[in-house]
C-alpha cells in the first residue's frame, strides 16, 4: 500500500488526486467495488464508521455471514479484513478508469466543517490519541504547549490546524474538498451527513443495491453538533469559516450560528 507508483505511471486524474491527498491517504480512504461498480470516498469524522460497516457488510455478504460480522466489527481495519478493492491493487490504467469512467458511480458523505472539527477534537485530541501528537509538537515549538497532548485546548487546536495546508493536516480534519479530490473527481453524489438517515434509498441506487439499509454500529459518537455553543466562540467560528471556506461553498453549508 505504501509503494507509490512513479508519477509518470499514474493516470492524469489519479496523479492529481495523489498530489492533493497523498498515495497513502488515497489507499486508506478510497473504497472500490468492482462488482457493484462504485467508489466510496471516505471523509473521516463524516459517518465513515457507519458507511464502512454498511457498505462493507454489503460487499462481504458474497463471502458469507462470518466475513460480514468480521468486517462490521472492525470497520476501520483497512488492511486485514476490508472487502473492498483498494487503489494499490489495481493497475494504473484500471485505477484511472475507476476514478473517471461513467460506468462507475462515485460518492462521498460530507459534514458541516465546524461540527466535524469539534468531533475530531473530542475524539482524537482530548483522549491524547496519536493524532494529537503533531499538534502538540507544533505548540511546543511555539512555546505554548500544555503539559500533555490530551490537554490541548479547543482554541489552540483550531489555531494550529487552520494554519496548516491540507496536505499536512490529519485526514480527520483535512479540508474535505481536498480529502476527496473534488477538483479532479466527478461525483455522482455528495451526501450531507446530516441527511444520511434519509439518504439510504439514494445510496441503494448508487451502489446498485435496492433496499440498502444502514446499521448504526458506531459505538462512540461524539454528538458534536449538540455541543457547538459549549466550545465555539464567534471568533473561532470565523477562523474556521475562513480556513474551510472551500468546504462551505462546495457543499452548500452555512456557517453555524451560536445561541
Amino acid at each position: 500500500m505504501d509503494r507509490k507508483p512513479a508519477p509518470r505511471d499514474l493516470g492524469k486524474v489519479t496523479g492529481r488526486v495523489v498530489q492533493a491527498m497523498g498515495w497513502r491517504s488515497l489507499n486508506l480512504h478510497t473504497h472500490i467495488s468492482l462488482v457493484n461498480r462504485y467508489v466510496y470516498f471516505e471523509v473521516p469524522k463524516a459517518g465513515c464508521g457507519t458507511m464502512k460497516q454498511t457498505l462493507g457488510g454489503l460487499e462481504a455478504s458474497r463471502s458469507g455471514e462470518r466475513l460480514v460480522t468480521l468486517v462490521q466489527d472492525n470497520p476501520h481495519d483497512r488492511t486485514r479484513v476490508t472487502p473492498f478493492v483498494k487503489p494499490f491493487q489495481l493497475p494504473s490504467d484500471e485505477l484511472e478508469h475507476v476514478l473517471t469512467s461513467r460506468k462507475f458511480t462515485r460518492f462521498a458523505v460530507v459534514r458541516e466543517p465546524a461540527a466535524r472539527l469539534l468531533s475530531g477534537w473530542l475524539e482524537k485530541i482530548t483522549q491524547g490519541l496519536q493524532q494529537s501528537e503533531p499538534i502538540f509538537e507544533i505548540l511546543t515549538e511555539q512555546g505554548r504547549a500544555p503539559e500533555r497532548p490530551g490537554d490541548i485546548s479547543f482554541a489552540d487546536f483550531i489555531d494550529v490546524i487552520c494554519a496548516l495546508p491540507s496536505r499536512k493536516q490529519d485526514p480527520h480534519w483535512r479540508r474535505q474538498t481536498d480529502q476527496i479530490g473534488l477538483d479532479f473527481i466527478r461525483f455522482n453524489a455528495l451526501i450531507h451527513l446530516e441527511d444520511l438517515e434519509t439518504s439510504w434509498d439514494r445510496l441503494g441506487e448508487l451502489t446498485g443495491s435496492p433496499g440498502l439499509k444502514e446499521d448504526f454500529f458506531c459505538k462512540r459518537p461524539t454528538h458534536a453538533g449538540s455541543h457547538m455553543a459549549e466550545h465555539y466562540t464567534p471568533a473561532l467560528l470565523d477562523q474556521v469559516a475562513q480556513a474551510y471556506a472551500a468546504d462551505y461553498k462546495a457543499f452548500g453549508y452555512a456557517v453555524p450560528r451560536l445561541g
